[in-house]
């Protein structure tokens, strides 16, 4: 079973979440390669395979919040963490303030749970997805 590794499809579910509709990721189901493409961006290391419309070669990877990571993640860590937090942490997404959201963090004692949680989660989603697709996380 090809191995796919952790940090690079979450960094590939993150492209195809923030590229609205332009970007696209694809997983080699012989290699567990990820191809990424966008109309701005081709991976210079993982180039587009010449058979990338072969049926069945290739899996799509969904964006992030499809998976329930990324803002999805943020906004269940605030719901069961942070209880009376959630407009502000909304807020502060809405504005795109990543700062103020682990500025937050800190002044609530939360930082580490909030790394714990996002790296469990992350790593249940994307292992679901892999098992789903005939492919094995690799850390």
């Amino acid at each position: 079973m090809p191995a796919v590794k952790l940090d690079e499809l979450e960094n590939a579910a993150m492209m195809v979440e923030d590229g609205n509709g332009e970007a696209k990721a694809l997983v080699s189901r012989a290699s567990g390669m990820i191809h990424l493409l966008n109309d701005e961006y081709m991976d210079e290391e993982a180039p587009l395979p010449s058979d990338v419309e072969a049926q069945g070669e290739y899996v799509p990877v969904p964006a992030a919040s499809a998976l329930g990571i990324g803002d999805a993640l943020v906004f269940r860590f605030t719901g069961s963490h942070l209880p009376g937090d959630e407009a502000r942490v909304r807020e502060l997404f809405r504005e795109q303030d990543d700062e103020g959201f682990f500025r937050l963090l800190e002044e609530r004692g939360a930082a580490e749970r909030w790394r714990s949680f996002r790296e469990q989660e992350t790593r249940t989603a994307l292992s679901r997805w892999c098992q789903e697709h005939g492919l094995e996380l690799a850390s």
